[in-house]
């Protein structure tokens, strides 16, 4: 067996038995909240309170789960926003200013008719707006 293949078997070997661990304890902890419920209500009530429990368990992990996703989510479009900036800065910056340096009246009616079109059209500017809050 090569190397690469021999490591990638006992990664995942060591994945599995982690969940496996991980299941046994979820599974003792309800257990556990059971009986610690059994003690001052009925069999049937501790159920239900142990299962509220652990469905309450479930939504607070969900909650977490949520807001890292958002933040790594919001991480990462910030940073292909700057990407973007920066090759769409490489691949036109120096053709743009070369334009507006060879034609400025060329460059100057060019940046009044955005202005232009961004004042008039309420969508326009809301599309700009919304990908720049991106």
């Amino acid at each position: 067996m090569s190397g690469l293949l021999l490591r990638g078997l006992i990664v995942v070997a060591v994945i599995l038995a982690c969940v496996i661990g991980l299941l046994a304890m979820l599974g003792l902890l309800v257990a556990a909240d059971y009986f610690a419920f059994a003690t001052i209500l009925a069999p049937p009530l501790a159920a239900l309170a142990a299962a509220g429990t652990a469905l309450l368990f479930c939504l607070v992990a969900i909650l977490f789960g949520k807001l890292a996703l958002g933040a790594v989510r919001r991480r990462s479009r910030k940073d292909a926003h700057r990407r973007i900036a920066a090759m769409l800065g490489e691949v036109f910056g120096k053709e743009i200013v070369d334009f507006a340096d060879k034609r400025p009246t060329s460059a100057i009616a060019a940046a009044l008719f955005a202005g232009f079109a961004l004042g008039f059209s309420p969508k326009l500017r809301s599309a700009l707006r919304g990908f720049l809050r991106r």
